[in-house]
């Protein structure tokens, strides 16, 4: 049971991370600030370490990390979207300030849904959503 658990937290950790990094990579084609451009570059090179660890996490149990294309497609469509009348750098902002949310959200719920994991899934899940927290208040003053 408790191997059941720790699956799932560290799946969701690794997909939280990699919708971060496909959004990122999506947006910065559209980012002319070059602060702003700078803070995501380096939020990215961040959220990949944690996909990163997730699927080294996810091989231990067996588990080969699988890339939802749907999801990837779904995510794409939006920021354009999202970003198609409205390319400014407060707006970008608030679209990765709740993209951020959103992921701490889905970690909490998985979290709570599965208290027997393991340290290692446990800690990785907290540090990520720590380091979401960060995120969104370093974005605040593109807003």
């Amino acid at each position: 049971m408790q191997n059941d658990q720790e699956i799932k937290v560290l799946k969701e950790t690794r997909r939280n991370a990699s919708m971060a990094v496909n959004a990122i990579d999506v947006l910065m084609g559209k980012i002319y600030n070059q602060e702003f451009a700078y803070e995501l570059t380096a939020q990215r090179n961040r959220f990949r370490d944690f996909e990163r660890k997730a699927e080294a996490g996810l091989w231990e149990h067996g588990l080969a990390p699988r890339e939802s294309g749907l999801e990837k497609a779904m995510l794409w469509g939006s920021i354009q979207a999202n970003t198609m009348l409205n390319i400014s750098t407060p707006h970008v902002a608030d679209m990765v300030i709740q993209g951020n949310s959103r992921g701490i959200t889905e970690l909490l719920k998985v979290k709570h849904n599965n208290k027997n994991t393991g340290s290692f899934a446990n800690e990785l899940a907290e540090e990520l959503m720590d380091f979401e927290e960060e995120n969104i208040e370093r974005l605040k003053k593109f807003l």
